[in-house]
């Protein structure tokens, strides 16, 4: 007789091939279970679910839209029938245990290796529950418990950089305080742009580079918050994954750093910057200074200049500030010289749709909330990537917001900077109405 319960052991299955015959709802369940934990899986279907078929598309899973076939399985490590046929979900049965395949029937409780169990994820920690298939209600309620004594505590994604592991230690300052009855944890990672460090960023797919793996580690509650510096976030952020917060502003202003020890700007040698918004503007600064890509964290850029690569570098005051190297600032750029890009200066605190986030509230900076959304409205609708020199810098003035924006067409190389003033109430209506205004200005000179 089967013994009644099931050993709970917890398995490597990257990599592994795991076969899932059937494209249903059960089906989708059990990819969407085995998903995060990577491996690579096949689903063997007349038909399947939407939800497949984006996972396909996302190249997350393969699909083979036909019928089941023996030799599907036969390289398979594991094997999910879930085919609302119970007669060939146990024809997959007998086939996969010849094989020594793991195997699972959905209509069979009696033709399983294994149970799936309820999965809860709190980096580092992995708890699976299972009420040897007889009892799902009790299951599921017993999961929603421990889920809920878990997730008394807060995970900030970020990056491992330390000018990002600063900025997610304000908003962890911050919890502490707000939430003290809940541990406040941080869990870092180098994102796909901090990896490519020998290309430009529009070479290798823009600003979606340095969000992806904390977007991915939100999306699996790994973490419970993302801290991003919001000049980094790219302008269409995912409906599942909303900013719940924008952060007070610090200094906005792009800065010049010189060598230590130097005095003046040495213009034998490029000035170290990866920014076309940046180069543009500079470039009426000063007409015979060469420029040269420079990726890398702040330190890493700091180190490249002082060892000679370059006679000075363009950076962001905030960055410099927030790290305590205010001290080799050598110039500020004011933002009727150099527009910064939109966002500069603002951390943007981003969560899970349909979660509380009522205690970030107190985070929010009304003013930041303001200059953020009205900035992104204006480089949104002149669909400003990374590799396009589009600018915005908005600051309340009294009860108006005073907007500064630079437009770029690229397909002429001309450009435009202009100004606009609007509501308090309706921010991103005075970014869309400036952005309009400047790609009006801009053609009627063709």
């Amino acid at each position: 007789m089967k013994n009644s319960a099931f050993f709970p052991l917890f398995v490597d299955i990257s990599e592994k091939k795991i076969v899932v015959i059937g494209g249903g709802a059960i089906a989708t369940r059990r990819v969407k279970t085995l998903l995060p934990f990577e491996p690579q899986i096949v689903v063997v279907a007349p038909e399947v679910t939407g939800e497949l078929e984006e996972l396909k598309k996302e190249e997350k899973i393969t699909i083979f839209h036909r019928k089941y076939q023996r030799e599907d399985i036969y390289d398979a490590w594991m094997v999910l029938a879930a085919t609302n046929d119970p007669e060939l979900n146990n024809g997959i049965y007998s086939v996969a245990k010849c094989l020594g395949a793991l195997v699972n029937v959905a209509s069979n409780q009696g033709k399983c290796d294994f149970h799936f169990p309820g999965v809860i994820r709190k980096d580092p920690y992995v708890i699976g529950i299972n009420g040897s298939g007889k009892d799902h209600k009790g299951t599921a309620e017993l999961r929603k418990q421990i889920e809920a004594m878990v997730n008394n505590a807060i995970c900030i994604g970020s990056r491992e950089s330390r000018l990002a592991v600063i900025q997610s230690e304000m908003v962890m300052e911050y919890l502490k305080k707000e939430c003290p009855q809940k541990e406040i944890r941080l869990l870092t990672m180098k994102t796909t742009g901090d990896k490519i460090l020998d290309r430009t960023l529009d070479k290798v797919g823009g600003k979606g580079l340095f969000v992806k793996e904390l977007d991915k580690a939100l999306l699996e509650r790994r973490s419970d918050l993302s801290v991003h510096s919001l000049k980094d976030m790219p302008m269409e952020v995912p409906e599942e994954l909303p900013i719940v917060a924008f952060s007070k502003r610090e200094d906005p202003r792009d800065v010049l750093v010189l060598p230590e020890g130097a005095d003046n700007l040495d213009l034998s040698k490029p000035i170290g910057c990866s920014s076309q918004r940046r180069i543009l503007q500079l470039q009426q600064m000063y007409p015979e200074a060469t420029f040269k890509s420079i990726r890398g964290n702040v330190l890493t850029r700091l180190n490249k200049l002082d060892g000679g690569e370059y006679s000075g570098l363009i950076l962001a005051a905030a960055g410099l500030k927030r790290l305590g190297l205010e001290e080799r600032i050598s110039r500020y750029y004011e933002p009727d010289e150099v527009i910064p890009a939109a966002g500069q200066g603002i951390l943007a605190v981003q969560g899970r749709q349909g979660e509380d986030y009522s205690y970030m509230e107190r985070f929010a900076d009304r003013e930041g909330t303001i200059a953020a959304l009205c900035e992104r409205a204006f480089v949104r609708y002149l669909d400003g990537g990374c590799s396009s020199p589009v600018a915005a810098h908005a600051v309340i003035e009294g009860d108006e917001i005073f907007l500064r924006g630079l437009y770029y067409q690229e397909s002429t190389g001309k450009h435009k900077i202009g100004t606009m003033r609007g509501s308090l109430e309706d921010p991103e209506t005075l970014g869309v109405n400036l952005a309009k205004k400047l790609i009006w200005e801009v053609g009627k000179n063709e």
